[in-house]
């Protein structure tokens, strides 16, 4: 691929990242500038030791614009490539004894759709986070500076932001990790039937692509998780709020309690663009487990309508 049909090809994704590092660039540029930042003393420290700043909104920018699109990316190729074969093994040997496979060759898209893949990871991660730190709060020794856990002054949730923040680094990987073998699997073409364990029954006859119901079942429990992880914050931010936050204050907690599914989305998007350009060699791997395990027929899925 030469880089003006690359550019083509990506160049609404390439848009949308641009314009989200030109976004995040210049906030945080303006909060570092300003006299506002410069009076806020000790609060501009870094505030975890992972990485090698002493700037707090260095450091939140290197979270969301390097490092949580590159745990995505590595959360993409782990899953696809460990995780999705040990997925069809078990579908196919274990769960699908009685199942039709086979796999269905469709024409390959000229154009990138699939930034929507990226929404329900992002959302998997928020919700991780959220679990691991009501449930652990532990981890804030080990991905915050001391001295900031003490600026906190005992509120939760300005200890809370930040240490979401810092595991965003890694639980973006795993939320890519998790949805990925599906990715795998479905742009493989791997799909399978229940024709032949309904004959006999007046059960429906159904065609889907492997890993279909498990898809449907993480997206819906990515959605309602964030849901819940979402009210569980803002309750325990409201009860910790004795006067009005001032208005940087407030303006920062809404950036970050109403923008970040977006942001994390856009993270995701370069880790996709990389999945889609290794599509033809993704494909050819997962078709040569599927040989392995039986899965060589190419099949042809149709919705017919027929006279009564």
């Amino acid at each position: 691929m030469n880089i003006q049909s690359f550019i083509t090809k990506y160049k609404k994704a390439l848009i949308i990242v641009l314009l989200n590092y030109i976004l995040l660039i210049s906030i945080f540029s303006y909060f570092t500038s300003s006299e506002t930042y410069s009076n806020r003393g000790p609060w501009i420290r870094g505030f975890t030791p992972l990485i090698p700043s002493n700037d707090l909104y260095v450091e939140v920018a290197l979270i969301l614009l390097v490092f949580a699109p590159i745990s995505a990316l590595i959360g993409g190729l782990i899953g696809g490539y460990f995780v999705a074969p040990t997925f069809l093994f078990i579908h196919k040997k274990i769960l699908g004894k009685k199942l039709l496979y086979g796999i269905q060759d469709r024409p390959q898209p000229k154009t990138f759709r699939k930034i929507s893949r990226g929404y329900y990871p992002s959302l998997l991660a928020v919700n991780i986070n959220s679990i691991i730190l009501f449930s652990a709060p532990w981890i804030h020794n080990f991905i915050l500076n001391r001295e900031f856990e003490e600026l906190g002054g005992g509120l939760y949730t300005m200890i809370y932001i930040p240490a979401f923040l810092v595991l965003l680094m890694f639980t973006m990987g795993l939320g890519t990790l998790v949805f990925s073998p599906t990715w795998f699997l479905t742009d493989a073409g791997i799909v399978y039937s229940n024709e032949e364990s309904v004959a006999g029954t007046d059960e429906p006859v159904e065609g889907r692509a492997v890993g279909g119901r498990f898809t449907d079942f993480l997206r819906g429990y990515a959605g309602l998780g964030v849901v819940f992880s979402y009210i569980q914050f803002l309750s325990v931010y409201i009860s910790e709020q004795t006067i009005p936050p001032n208005p940087i204050d407030l303006l920062i907690f809404l950036m970050f309690f109403l923008g970040l599914p977006i942001f994390l989305l856009i993270a995701v998007i370069p880790s996709l663009i990389i999945l889609d350009i290794t599509k033809e060699h993704r494909i050819r791997f997962m078709r040569k487990l599927a040989r392995k395990m039986g899965i060589t027929d190419f099949v042809k899925i149709s919705f017919e309508k027929v006279n009564r």
